[in-house]
């Protein structure tokens, strides 16, 4: 058995970076093929330990026949027996470049939900590539409900949860929370809101906005911390829109912030509000706001459908509701005994589904059967 894997557009991952580093850990020979990712920081991880890896640049996916070629040939000199596709260039070139150089199993792990609009193209896409793949990860319920709906066989789907690191969201270090205190609420602002979120209509940050516009009528030192902000996101006009109403000084726009671990712990709670149960494939934050010990506001969508209990783990708001993402928000500053509760429950219930162990084990008994 010999693996590749083939992940696209992606600078960095902590989840690919581990996965790499344990799947050797465990014998399992594992090669890279990275599309639009030269020179990032996943690129430099896996050449610094050890990992034969390949590189391929394209830019529209309906103009690949180049890239597949290429995809085609090389997975057949590295003899490889198995193709693990992530994400959108990789799955359409991976998948298709192991169908024609005859590798007999193609999986790819399907890392999106449902949009909110659809175009036919991306039926076409999913369509084909479901043909394709002899094997389709899905990551949540959710996703395992769309493929089922899209017609996927039984036969074809796996329910795998990610895994993640949990120990690392709960050993600090100091130096780094000094830091991110200094470069993102260095006037020690109150409370701070945490927000990782792309700028994407579906990710609901515009409701966490308006409660959070409501909240600085009664905490006017708050700051709102938006991570993930992206010049490219379908609803950026929107939020500048909504931000520009604010004080300047009651929020931060970060792009991106390459410590994870201790960055939660910058905030005193967590939003996070998809805007229905079917658009997030997966939502990694709901399980890693929780691991940190962060009370958290959520809606169910992805894997919180699976095991978000209102008032047990965090609190649940109706979608699109920003009055009661508000109120949510004053119940945490107001209840000490609630969220203590809720950090209790949800650092123990994240620990019970989402080790990365067992994630690990659900992989090798993936590429074995």
């Amino acid at each position: 058995m010999k693996i590749c894997y083939i992940i696209s557009d992606i600078n960095k991952a902590v989840y690919f970076e581990q996965t790499a580093i344990e799947l050797k850990a465990k014998g399992i020979d594992a090669c890279y093929i990275l599309i639009n990712s030269r020179d990032g920081i996943l690129h430099r991880f896996l050449q610094e330990n050890g990992f034969t890896v390949h590189l391929i640049e394209v830019k529209n996916l309906l103009k690949s026949r180049t890239a597949i070629k290429v995809c085609k040939n090389l997975l057949k000199d590295l003899n490889i027996t198995h193709v693990h596709c992530h994400l959108a260039h990789a799955n359409w070139i991976g998948l298709w470049g192991a169908k024609l150089s005859g590798i007999p199993h193609r999986i790819y792990t399907r890392h999106s939900g449902e949009p909110l609009n659809i175009h036919w193209k991306e039926r076409l896409i999913d369509k084909i590539q479901n043909r394709l793949a002899t094997k389709i990860v899905s990551i949540s319920q959710n996703i395992d409900d769309l493929l089922k709906k899209q017609g996927v066989p039984d036969y074809k789907r796996v329910l795998i949860h990610h895994g993640f690191n949990l120990q690392k969201f709960s050993v600090h270090d100091p130096q780094e929370l000094k830091r991110l205190q200094n470069q993102y609420n260095s006037n020690n602002q109150k409370p701070v809101v945490g927000v990782i979120a792309r700028w994407m209509e579906w990710k609901g940050i515009q409701y966490t906005i308006d409660a959070f516009s409501e909240l600085l009528k009664q905490y006017p030192d708050g700051l709102l911390c938006l991570f993930g902000a992206s010049e490219h996101g379908d609803y950026v006009s929107e939020i500048k829109n909504k931000l520009n109403q604010l004080p300047k000084q009651s929020y931060r726009v970060i792009p991106f912030e390459n410590n994870v671990f201790d960055l939660y712990r910058l905030f005193d709670f967590y939003v996070h509000v998809p805007v229905n149960e079917n658009c997030e494939a997966f939502g990694q934050t709901y399980v890693e706001a929780l691991a940190a010990g962060i009370p958290s506001i959520f809606t169910l969508s992805g894997v919180a459908r699976e095991f978000i209990v209102h008032e047990e783990n965090a609190l649940v708001v109706p979608f699109r509701d920003s009055n009661a993402i508000y109120d949510a928000m004053i119940r945490i500053l107001n209840d000490e005994q609630l969220c203590t509760k809720l950090k209790t429950n949800g650092v123990r219930d994240v620990n019970h589904l989402f080790g990365f162990d067992t994630y690990i084990s659900n992989l090798q008994t993936l590429y074995r059967s």
